[in-house]
């Protein structure tokens, strides 16, 4: 039960977790028990919806209308809006049998189904040449960008548990340049991650990821978004029938620089806390999820709140 009980807490934001971020990643993408493998072979599929609000903090970290886009010349960008963003996330998970470098395997995939996220406001606001004051379309609705993780192991080692991940997120999502309705970001994202978990004891888990996104051009625009360090952290515990509540947080930081036509000058971070919790109608087999995660210490970028709720069927071999 210990190796499927995390299972019911696979709650991928994607879409919507992009929403406090550049780039595709960011933190608190994944509770903390959702980066490893069990050592049993099968399925997962999940269904979430996702809700987000979020404002642009600036330099200084305050909530404002403006985007400086240049300071040479001086030149910036009037927003005046808040992104809500509404998600929905299927998501299929396979565990496969046998061992791959005497690691426990699997694959990942997420298509996404939301309106446009406050990255894409962000986007669509930077790529401006005149000031502005348009709003995103957030009534249009339909596929976004495509997740997917082939290379996935965990070893697995008395109360020690390591992880390594490679996944590519796929702009599949509608994207044009400057367009007010676009729902994806139009370039491939690379996120390369490693995790540890650590259980002193049957109740409890203690697990730390790190999570490196690097990004390539967008398509049809002079650009190429900096690449993004996540470091998250987290604790779980375990009550009878495999339910369970945990706390999380995340750090995200700019590493680089951005290249091209809407390069930021300024580099961006961002914080967050959240918890989530998790109940078994049939142990082992079908669940439901509820999570909550809020931003702090954000600068030039979207940050804010967000809820995710979700069912989970498991089918094991």
């Amino acid at each position: 039960m210990k190796y499927k009980a995390f299972l019911i807490l696979l709650c991928f934001l994607s879409s919507t977790a992009r929403l406090q971020a550049q780039g595709h990643f960011t933190g608190s993408s994944f509770n903390p028990n959702d980066y490893f493998i069990p050592p049993v072979s099968g399925w997962v599929f999940s269904l979430y919806y996702s809700y987000s609000n979020m404002d642009y903090f600036n330099q200084d970290g305050n909530k404002t209308d403006l985007i400086e886009i240049s300071q040479n010349p001086p030149f910036s960008v009037e927003i005046s809006q808040e992104v809500i963003t509404h998600s929905v996330i299927p998501m299929a998970l396979y565990f496969g049998k046998g061992k791959i470098l005497k690691a426990n395997w699997g694959v990942m995939a997420i298509p996404i189904i939301n309106s446009p996220s406050a990255n894409v406001a962000l986007d669509f606001y930077i790529g401006q040449n005149t000031p502005a004051n348009q709003d995103i379309n957030i009534n249009t609705f339909g596929l976004g960008d495509f997740y997917v993780q082939p290379i996935w192991l965990t070893w697995e080692k008395n109360k020690l548990t390591t992880a390594f991940s490679y996944g590519l997120w796929v702009p599949t999502g509608k994207y044009e340049a400057n367009d007010t309705e676009n729902i994806g970001l139009g370039y491939v994202s690379q996120n390369i991650r490693l995790a540890s978990r650590y259980r002193p004891d049957a109740k409890y888990t203690l697990t730390g990821s790190i999570t490196f996104e690097s990004n390539f051009n967008q398509k049809d625009v002079d650009f190429k978004e900096a690449p993004h360090l996540t470091f998250d952290y987290g604790g779980t515990y375990y009550f009878a029938n495999g339910h369970e509540a945990g706390i999380l947080g995340y750090g995200t930081w700019q590493t680089g620089n951005d290249n091209g036509e809407k390069a930021v000058p300024d580099k961006d971070h961002i914080y967050g806390i959240g918890a989530y919790g998790s109940y078994w109608f049939i142990p082992g087999k079908f669940g439901i999820l509820a999570r909550t995660t809020q931003s702090f210490g954000t600068k030039n970028r979207f940050g804010g709140f967000s809820f995710v709720v979700g069912l989970n069927y498991l089918l094991f071999n």
